[in-house]
């Protein structure tokens, strides 16, 4: 019989609609606005951040620029330096020395523009763009596609909302970063039933996911040729806590069957506890599985 190796190491984020009056939705003005005193918090892969303008300004070359500075839950700090000129934002790159655009005035769809040190390409590629996250969902943003010469194979996109600023980041078209509410939130994950008494928030996440991969092993019908690779497959959780959604994010080549296997097999998994915030309420959430042939 052959054999599938199911990896144990997960991606999760938590998606869709939860409290539309968290979601800036009268919101209006530029789409990277520079107001002293805003504070944006954001979750950011595994960590999470504040992102503040205190009011100090710094000057570079002549110019004048407002000062950011993001405060990581890890404990990290970093700042960047802005300013706006007629609309336009610009940010000045103190380790280069040179300042680069970062938004254009007058946003328009298919405008192409490069950073001065000529390793940023960015291009807008949607004014109508949409993006879930676990509190909002959000409709026509601007949508920036952004690679870098010295990240070769990585494509970011940018979603920015009028009169908020970034609201969600995609790296090689899965969720990375998104905003968050101006308020704590309890959250909890999806989880297998039978999982309950396992313990910590921690070990109940790891009895789920091993739940899933027991299903996948006891289910997974391998085809007669397997090709050697890795495929990742991200999973969508409904509220009801059924799969809603699944998707091939990264693939072996000429391995359609195996595809097409992975996706049947994720799609029969059983009901979950769906994911919840707050109150009870319940949402979306997404995972990642890897398949290891």
């Amino acid at each position: 019989m052959k054999q599938i190796l199911i990896l144990a190491t997960f991606t999760t984020f938590t998606l869709q609609l939860f409290g539309q009056d968290n979601c800036f939705e009268n919101s209006t003005g530029l789409y990277w606005p520079l107001e002293i005193g805003s504070e944006l918090k954001h979750k950011y892969g595994s960590d999470s951040k504040v992102s503040a303008i205190s009011g100090d300004s710094i000057e570079f070359n002549g110019k004048y620029y407002l000062v950011e500075v993001e405060t990581y839950k890890s404990g990290k700090t970093k700042e960047s330096y802005w300013r706006e000129e007629n609309g336009a934002i610009f940010n000045y790159n103190k380790e280069k020395g040179v300042e680069s655009m970062e938004l254009p005035a007058s946003p328009e769809l298919g405008t192409k523009w490069t950073s001065t040190d000529n390793t940023w390409t960015y291009e807008i590629v949607s004014l109508t763009s949409t993006y879930s996250t676990p509190f909002c969902e959000f409709a026509n943003l601007l949508e920036v596609k952004t690679e870098s010469s010295e990240r070769k194979g990585t494509v970011y996109n940018l979603f920015y909302k009028q009169g908020v600023g970034l609201v969600g980041l995609n790296v090689n078209g899965t969720p990375y970063s998104y905003i968050l509410p101006n308020k704590k939130l309890n959250e909890q994950n999806f989880m297998a039933f039978g999982c309950e008494n396992a313990g910590s928030e921690k070990e109940i996440q790891s009895c789920t996911y091993s739940k899933i991969f027991e299903h996948i092993k006891a289910n997974y019908k391998a085809p007669k040729k397997m090709k050697k690779g890795k495929i990742l497959v991200n999973v969508i959780i409904g509220k009801d806590g059924y799969v809603d959604d699944v998707k091939i994010v990264q693939t072996i080549p000429n391995a359609q069957k195996q595809e097409e296997e992975a996706i049947r097999v994720i799609k029969s998994l059983p009901q979950f506890r769906p994911a919840q915030v707050d109150d009870g309420q319940p949402i979306r959430a997404s995972v990642t599985v890897p398949f290891s042939f």
